[in-house]
C-alpha cells in the first residue's frame, strides 16, 4: 500500500506553491543560452583538435608529401589525357617498369633430354595424410 494517498498528503499537494509564468520563461531562457555556447564552443574545439591530431598522423609517417604528390601526379595525368591527339598512348613510364626494369626478351633453348635411372624403378608409397 505504498501508492495510498493521505489526506493531508492530497491537501499539501493541492496547496503547494507554484512558479509564476515569467520566473518559469526567465530560467528557461538561461537554460538555452548556456547550453547553446558551451556545446557549440565544444563541438569547435573537437573537430580542430581532430583535425590537428589526423594531420599531425600524416605528418609523421610522411603521408601529407604522399597525398601531395599524388595530387600533382593525378593533375599532369588528366591534362596529358585531354590534351592528347592520339587514338592510343603508350606509357612508357609506369610503375612496373621501376620495379622490374625494361621486359628481357627470353630466346628459346634446347630441351635436354633426360637422364634414366639405372636400376630398378622405385614407387612411392601411397598418400594417406
Amino acid at each position: 500500500m505504498r501508492h495510498k494517498r493521505t489526506n493531508l498528503e492530497t491537501e499539501l499537494r493541492a496547496n503547494r506553491p507554484q512558479p509564476s509564468d515569467e520566473f518559469v520563461n526567465r530560467l528557461e531562457g538561461r537554460v538555452r543560452e548556456g547550453r547553446r555556447s558551451r556545446a557549440g564552443s565544444f563541438r569547435v574545439a573537437f573537430a580542430g583538435s581532430l583535425a590537428a591530431g589526423v594531420l599531425a598522423a600524416l605528418a609523421s609517417v610522411g603521408g601529407l608529401g604522399y597525398a601531395s604528390n599524388a595530387t600533382g601526379e593525378a593533375v599532369q595525368k588528366a591534362k596529358r589525357v585531354v590534351k592528347s591527339s592520339h587514338g592510343t598512348a603508350v606509357v612508357r613510364k609506369s610503375p612496373s617498369r621501376d620495379q622490374y626494369g625494361k621486359p628481357k626478351v627470353k630466346k628459346k633453348a634446347k630441351k635436354k633430354a633426360k637422364k634414366k635411372a639405372k636400376g630398378r624403378a622405385f614407387a612411392r608409397p601411397p598418400f594417406t595424410g
